[in-house]
């Protein structure tokens, strides 16, 4: 293979794949401690409403991370939360259960037969704290970013590099 149809591969590749949705986010920061939150409604797609009506549970994971831009550097992070929201469809009573987890620990559980109520707690996450590891400085800039991957997936990706399903950043400068 010349390194011209190499390149044509991984560039027709690039351009197959799926395009992340977007993440809005809100930063809050009260008290020097910052929070955030966050919804991605177009992160649930076709895909994903197939693999939960069949029955297969779906998970949202998400990443959010609290982070100090740097101009020499690749941007530090300060300290970082994980949340999932995890789907299950019951093909007998037609009812989902959507489950939210942070760090490991469950937060949230709630039931319905509604799917636009589904999505709309499986895509969002109301002020999630993140533990910063040293305290912020006044007048410095800050941002939070959040990223999503979302498991199982309905399609097989070649794409070597990994791939996220939606992905947001919001800045923030921190003021006292």
């Amino acid at each position: 293979m010349t390194l011209r149809a190499g390149l044509s591969l991984v560039l027709a590749l690039a351009a197959a794949a799926p395009g992340v949705a977007d993440i809005k986010i809100t930063p809050v920061v009260t008290a020097g401690q910052v929070s955030a939150s966050f919804s991605a409604p177009d992160a649930f797609t076709d895909d994903s409403r197939e693999v939960v009506k069949s029955g297969v549970p779906l998970t949202f994971a998400y990443l959010v991370e609290l982070r100090r831009p740097s101009t020499i550097w690749w941007d530090r992070t300060l300290g970082a939360a994980s949340v999932t929201a995890s789907v299950k469809f019951d093909n007998l009573t037609k009812i989902y259960q959507v489950t939210k987890q942070q760090d490991g620990r469950v937060t949230a559980s709630q039931t319905t037969a509604k799917e636009d109520e589904m999505r709309a707690w499986a895509t969002s996450f109301d002020a999630v704290p993140i533990q910063a590891a040293e305290p912020l400085e006044p007048n410095a800039d800050y941002y939070v970013r959040v990223r999503l991957d979302a498991h199982p997936r309905m399609h097989f990706s070649l794409w070597p590099f990994g791939r996220i399903d939606a992905d947001g950043r919001a800045s923030f400068t921190f003021i006292r």
